[in-house]
């Protein structure tokens, strides 16, 4: 199976391109594989891009392998070899780029403020918003509102967001002076383009503290 370039990875902020149509896979759902892709394949806590390629309504994307597969809805207008534009759905990805980022954003405050916790995991899906930290500390000592505070203070003061390293081989983001995070996903500039992050829940239990989180985008 050809390994498709994720030029994601090097410009995540890229919404529209070109690529060449490697295979087209009939069924349900219909597939089809690029030399390259601008699509976030889903993953890493983050849910997949949408878009078109072509004529063609991309619904899902994931990993395969080196490839990535989109799943369409209708890939009759495509056929390999076909040189095709490709277009991300701005609005739903950047509802996903500020959930990833605010993630990561709530996992530096954390650490921050608490440094007997650190974050584990995340998962950044719409509505579902929630890291998980490692650390024994009861919830009735975690403050929310010093959490939201810090939050809020870190947006208003529109911290600058990189992608750092080799963006196919060890790349991290990282937020302001927050310490260097490894990841695959999509992310905004910087924190203005957030309009709003806050932690709504927190639950400890056995060593590990999980807590919920809601974020949306500016604009």
């Amino acid at each position: 199976m050809t390994a498709t370039r994720k030029d994601y990875l090097a410009e995540p902020q890229r919404l529209q391109g070109r690529a060449t149509v490697l295979e087209v896979l009939p069924g349900t759902p219909a597939i089809v594989r690029l030399d390259r892709t601008i699509f976030h394949a889903q993953g890493g806590g983050q849910k997949a891009d949408r878009g078109h390629i072509g004529p063609a309504r991309v619904t899902h994307v994931v990993h395969n392998g080196e490839a990535v597969d989109h799943h369409v809805d209708d890939p009759s207008g495509l056929a390999p070899g076909d040189e095709v534009t490709l277009a991300v759905d701005r609005g739903w990805r950047l509802l996903n780029a500020a959930l990833h980022t605010a993630g990561h954003l709530v996992g530096g405050v954390v650490e921050t403020l608490y440094p007997g916790l650190k974050a584990v995991s995340g998962h950044q899906w719409p509505g579902e918003g929630r890291v998980e930290f490692v650390g024994d500390l009861r919830a009735e000592d975690i403050s929310i509102e010093a959490i939201n505070a810090r939050l809020a203070a870190d947006l208003a003061a529109r911290l600058p967001v990189e992608i750092v390293g080799d963006p196919f081989i060890q790349r991290a983001m990282r937020i302001g002076a927050y310490a260097p995070i490894p990841c695959g996903g999509t992310h905004v500039t910087q924190l203005g383009e957030i309009a709003s992050a806050t932690v709504r829940s927190v639950k400890a239990k056995g060593g590990k503290v999980r807590m919920g989180f809601d974020a949306a985008p500016a604009g």
